[in-house]
């Protein structure tokens, strides 16, 4: 057995895996830590983390795989507080000297040309372990350091987890060592062969994140909103000409402003001054879509690929997945359950062959807390609670009733997705349970909830599910539904009659599984609302502590954690 450590320092979404070169053991990101969403910089806390939880000592690693060439670029690397400043200037939106600054340094250097022919990498790849190196802990500073291209990371890790022997994989997202986009063509036991690429200089994940700032959300965090916003809208009502096309193998960015700064201002004058949020969202979704459809067909029909395995920050877009399950090129289709930069510590043991190719089961590789752990939390609240015989049955039996529970349960789960461990429940029969949850969670209205769904009940709620069975166990995928989930389950459909399901295995979750299974038999309806467990502006809940905090804080009526139940206190008079 070797022990692999992979390492993701980028600007956002910072992370570690760990794995013995055959399955993973622990991977996690730095955001769980801090509790700052999306958080970037070297992962310090997560790697402590690492090696506490799996009781690995750090001069027991055999090999350090670190993601990126030039992204982060090396000012950057050579200036650790530099993710914080650009952090901080995104959150306060400060249109700073600092911030264009941050910009030029983050988007301009690494994206001036592709990863193959840029100067930045001839001058930085050389210097790469000597930067690693100074950030290390002691123990790891003489161990064999494999630095990964940023797509390639991505393109790894989504085809070695997906469990088919040969695929066409598409890597996209803002930017990564020069590139928005790589098509990579993978064969069990040959190195994967690029069919082509686009530079971050025509990014179409970049141009979203443009006008998640020019809308007034953040980028690299609430592009998603502009999902939620699209089925509000009509794409037809927007008379500007979309900034893209592709034509002849050419993905071309035709807008005359840059991104960063420059394009936000661009966008707010020309777009958001013009047209509303709701049409301009819908305008972008539907070119998206147009686009990367145009390139996925174009390469599955060129190699005759018929399965599609995805990573990199733009499919976190769930309705352009569903475009591409669908495609009648598309037998299967899978996601990277964490598909952006959080998922490159993986990916960069995936590319180095540091994990099996194998059909990927489940995400739950964070840390777990027994019940002596929870109790003393517990009693430090001075809160009432009670341990349950049957957790599981308690937890269903007050859905059951219509209650919000919270459930914290077994290890965490790794991505942006909570997938039953740390995730907020309700049942879905009444679309009021959503303004109660906007309200409670502090969360916008626009923004639709998922539902879980037994496996074996997914033709029931589901329109053709099957080229995406697989990734929709890790809800990374949108499905219209049918006449039942919509009569029957209002809280969770979309407003163009679309649901993010989650599709639960009894053999991947057996506890989740289970719940659903009894709230099924007592309430004779199968689907449950699962959105996760944290606060607004806050990542997913990661500790007990966290956990009672949240639950008081939000005014949840239960907490299911552990083996104990906890009903919320009566308001004060």
């Amino acid at each position: 057995m070797s022990l692999w450590l992979g390492i993701n320092e980028d600007l956002f979404d910072s992370g570690v895996a760990l794995s013995d070169g055959e399955k993973v053991l622990f991977a996690s990101n730095e955001e769980r830590y801090t509790r700052r969403k999306n958080e970037g910089g070297f992962p310090h806390h997560a790697l402590d983390s690492l090696f506490s939880y799996t009781g690995v000592n750090p001069s027991d690693i055999d090999n350090i795989c670190i993601s990126g060439l030039m992204t982060p670029p090396p000012p950057v690397r050579l200036l650790p507080r530099a993710h914080t400043w650009l952090y901080n200037a995104r959150r306060e939106k400060r249109d700073s000297f600092l911030r264009k600054l941050l910009d030029d340094v983050t988007f301009y250097l690494p994206i001036s040309h592709t990863a193959e022919t840029s100067l930045l990498r001839r001058i930085s790849v050389p210097f790469l372990p000597l930067m690693a190196r100074r950030v290390l802990p002691r123990a790891l500073k003489k161990k064999p350091i494999y630095f990964v291209e940023h797509h390639i990371g991505h393109g790894a890790a989504a085809w070695r987890l997906s469990g088919y022997e040969e695929a066409l994989v598409l890597s996209i997202d803002g930017m990564g060592d020069g590139l928005s986009v790589l098509v990579l063509r993978a064969t069990p036991g040959k190195p994967m062969e690029r069919l082509w690429s686009a530079s971050s200089m025509n990014s179409l994940g970049l141009f979203f994140q443009v006008l998640a700032e020019a809308f007034g959300f953040m980028s690299c965090r609430d592009e998603g909103k502009i999902t939620g916003l699209a089925a509000a809208g009509t794409a037809e009502n927007v008379g500007a000409p979309f900034p893209f096309r592709y034509e002849n193998g050419r993905l071309e960015f035709t807008g005359q402003f840059g991104f960063g700064q420059r394009g936000i201002d661009w966008a707010k004058r020309t777009l958001v001054n013009k047209y509303s949020r709701e049409d301009l969202a819908a305008w972008a979704q539907d070119n998206l879509e147009k686009h990367v459809v145009k390139i996925a067909r174009e390469f599955l029909r060129q190699t005759g690929l018929r399965h599609l395995a995805v990573a990199g920050g733009v499919v976190a877009n769930v309705k352009l997945n569903q475009r591409l399950h669908e495609l009648a090129e598309v037998d299967r289709l899978f996601v990277l359950p964490n598909m952006g930069d959080g998922g490159l510590g993986l990916g960069a043991i995936c590319a180095r062959g540091g994990v099996a190719h194998q059909q990927l089961r489940d995400v739950f590789w964070g840390e777990s807390y027994d019940n002596a752990e929870i109790e003393r939390e517990l009693r430090e609240a001075d809160i009432t609670y009670y341990r349950a015989e049957d957790i599981e049955a308690d937890t269903a039996a007050r859905l059951a009733e219509g209650k919000i529970v919270a459930r914290f349960s077994g290890r965490m789960e790794w991505g942006p997705r909570a997938l039953g461990n740390r995730s907020i429940l309700v049942r879905t029969t009444d679309r009021q349970v959503v303004e109660r949850l906007n309200r409670l969670l502090k969360r916008s209205d626009f923004m639709p909830f998922a539902p879980a769904v037994l496996a074996e009940d997914v033709s029931l709620y589901c329109r053709r599910p099957e080229p995406a069975l697989h990734a929709a166990e890790f809800m990374t995928v949108c499905f219209d539904c049918t006449e039942k989930m919509k009569r029957e389950n209002p809280a969770i459909v979309h407003l163009d009659g679309t649901a993010r399901a989650q599709l639960v295995q009894r053999e991947n979750n057996p506890g989740f599984h289970k719940i659903l299974r009894l709230f099924k038999e007592s309430s004779g309806d199968g689907v449950l609302l699962n959105t996760s467990f944290n606060i607004h502006e806050e990542p997913i809940i990661r500790t007990p502590r966290e956990a009672v905090a949240a639950f008081l804080k939000a005014r949840i009526d239960y907490l299911a954690i552990g083996d104990f139940m906890v009903e919320a206190p009566a308001p004060e008079q």
